[in-house]
């Protein structure tokens, strides 16, 4: 199942960034302040403007803080993430770094005098952000301009009239505001493909079973696809079997949404069913808070997202059968309950690393991606990066997510506006992870890969005949591609100019998630318990989240945040170099027949044909496809030598 976290959340945000002195802040003039160069969400567009809303009308903000000495935390990041550096893994902990980089007691004095000076009240005094509320001519005077309804395309957003400005004593105290207005944010990248049902037919291995009576494709005869992939036998095609790691003493949380009120029955009873072991007592926990939920249409359904916290937590147990999983559920879908949902994981220090198997686009007809909410985003990250926690990102399910990809994918947003990297997995301070379509042998250890990208085809007219159209229409692949942010240092002599251009390229690294060949499932659905097949990224995130888990045992400290680590492995023979054309092509696509159950007629079987990403290509060495590749055998036996490389 793809689970791709796309963007449904609601609200129009405005995310603004604020500084100040705030008596100075009240009384300043024009003249004196700062204007937040793209505050104004390119939602609010003047065709749509509806005009201000009373002054009387009463409205809620959050203010996100900046820290102090910037520059000095982005070297610290780097000495303690760089394997080169003395420094390598001395982090700090969240009071050490608030103290070294949270804003001072004065500022935030400063800070409140001017929001209440304007007639605002605080509501929320946090280390990330200050919330307020009051009337609209409060909120317009202090941030020096009216907020507006506007008419869009998935129903009336609140606004500011034009970029916010801020008092020029203010300073950097304030990087983004937000909650004036949210439009939909991110969106669960897990997509279910269904599993074989009665009387249906899958394969143990690649080729096994020949789909007789069916026609060839490519000049061959096409062969049943894997039955969907279960947790032992994912183990074994990593090297995690081999290795003897297991994770314990561990912790891997996951941030998603919302929450299902059967996930630790519904873990324990797809772990028995698949052969692994139930969660011992206190094992798996959750933070989740039902009564704040948010459910609105602007978000997918609690009910979706329960599948993606199926999956995430089945896969971060499978791939780590004795690692502590924490579920940290956000009461929605919209970034500042995603965010808070984040930090409280950072403020805890309650994870080693975080799986996040859900995405949002930057470029977008519905945009709300202000630089200011980016900026506040990417401080979490970094904040994640000093405690040496490390974070992972699903890199998204429609290739380079151009509306070209978006205009057949199954898993896109079809608000983009051009080919993109999906944030945050596009951040330069967290590890995206890609994924890729996995062989097994008829032993069941690891065949082949080849990159997630599958053209779609069906039956036409007699079935003895054709499958068309061949190869296919492009349904879902790993997302990747070039950022928006500038090339960072990790990335350097293993990226290629070509292909970075002088930017961040996603995803790091990959692993299997393939749709086609999805991974089995299970969680309760309808009043009943259902083992499905689930793909995307979604899929691979957890994994490799829990794969690092296990090398965190092995080696005995954290990893913290993985790229410089990774890229420093580039070229040591610790990955598979996954490439579109694996052995098995001889010159041919690689294709795969899914059966869909006889009452999927007219639509029961069809043909997949893999390695065929929508803009991204998978060639040897580092890939916008998969990145430096897949964890082998001697990822893990690297760690258990403690950090020699391969001979």
């Amino acid at each position: 199942m793809f689970t791709r976290i796309h963007k449904a959340a609601a609200v129009v945000s405005a995310v603004l960034v604020v500084t100040a002195s705030a008596s100075a802040a009240h009384a300043a003039g024009p003249s004196t302040r700062h204007v937040l160069a793209g505050s104004h969400p390119a939602y609010a567009a003047p065709a749509s403007d509806q005009g201000p809303i009373p002054g009387d009308a009463t409205l809620t903000a959050r203010l996100y803080l900046g820290y102090r000495n910037p520059d000095q935390l982005s070297t610290f990041i780097r000495t303690v993430t760089d394997p080169q550096s003395p420094r390598y893994q001395n982090f700090i902990s969240p009071e050490e770094f608030e103290r070294e980089y949270g804003l001072t007691a004065n500022q935030r004095r400063n800070i409140a005098r001017w929001l209440t000076g304007a007639g605002l009240k605080i509501t929320a005094d946090t280390s990330h952000y200050v919330q307020v509320s009051g009337p609209e001519q409060a909120m317009k005077s202090a941030l020096g301009t009216s907020i507006h309804r506007y008419q869009t395309s998935w129903g009336p957003m609140q606004a500011p009239a034009a970029d916010v400005s801020l008092p020029q004593s203010v300073g950097d105290a304030v990087v983004a505001l937000t909650g004036i207005g949210e439009p939909p944010a991110a969106m669960p990248l897990g997509h279910p493909a269904p599993a074989p049902v009665e009387k249906a037919t899958c394969s143990d291995y690649f080729g096994q079973h020949t789909a007789d009576g069916l026609p060839p494709a490519y000049g061959k005869p096409v062969s049943y696809a894997p039955c969907p992939y279960v947790p032992r036998q994912l183990r074994d095609a990593y090297g995690v079997s081999a290795s003897g790691a297991t994770g314990r003493g561990r912790t891997v949380a996951i941030v998603g949404a919302y929450g299902s009120p059967t996930m630790a029955s519904d873990a324990d009873r797809y772990a028995k069913v698949t052969g692994d072991h139930a969660f011992r007592q206190g094992q798996y926990r959750e933070h989740v808070t039902p009564a704040h939920w948010k459910v609105t249409p602007a978000c997918a359904p609690p009910s979706q997202w329960a599948g993606e916290q199926a999956l995430d937590v089945e896969m971060a147990h499978g791939y780590a059968p004795d690692a502590n999983v924490l579920y940290v559920g956000a009461n929605s879908c919209l970034d500042s309950d995603l965010m808070d949902a984040e930090a409280y994981v950072l403020d805890h220090h309650s994870a080693d690393v975080i799986s996040n198997s859900w995405a949002e686009i930057i470029h977008s007809q519905r945009a709300h991606l202000t630089p200011g909410l980016v900026s506040a985003w990417n401080m979490l990250f970094e904040q994640a990066a000093a405690e040496g926690i490390g974070v992972y990102f699903a890199a998204g399910d429609c290739g380079d997510s151009s509306p070209q990809a978006a205009g057949t994918g199954l898993n896109c947003d079809k608000n983009t506006t051009q080919a993109q990297a999906d944030f945050p997995s596009g951040s330069p301070w967290v590890t995206s992870v890609g994924g890729t379509t996995l062989a097994l042998t008829r032993k069941g250890g690891y065949g082949w890969e080849t990159s997630m990208g599958d053209d779609l085809s069906i039956l036409s007219g007699n079935p003895k005949t054709a499958w068309t159209p061949l190869p296919g229409v492009f349904a879902f692949g790993g997302g990747g591609g070039p950022s928006d942010f500038p090339q960072p240092w990790y990335q350097r002599g293993v990226v290629t100019e070509s292909l970075a251009n002088g930017r961040r390229v996603t995803p790091d690294v990959a692993v299997e998630g393939d749709g086609a060949v999805p991974v089995a499932v299970g969680y309760t659905t309808g009043g009943a318990f259902h083992v499905i097949g689930y793909g995307g990224t979604s899929a691979a995130c957890p994994a490799f989240a829990a794969i690092q888990a296990d090398a965190e045992q092995k080696s005995g400290r954290s990893i913290g945040f993985a790229n410089p680590l990774l890229y420093s492995l580039h070229g040591t023979g610790v990955f598979h170099d996954v490439t579109d054309r694996p052995s098995p092509a001889q010159g041919r696509p690689v294709s795969v027949v899914r059966d869909m159950g006889p009452t999927a007629h007219p639509y029961r079987y069809i043909l997949y044909t893999l390695g065929r990403d929508y803009g991204l290509r998978a060639t040897s060495g580092f890939d916008d496809a998969t990145g430096l590749g897949t964890p082998n055998i001697n990822y893990l036996r690297y760690f258990q030598r403690g950090g020699t490389r391969p001979q």
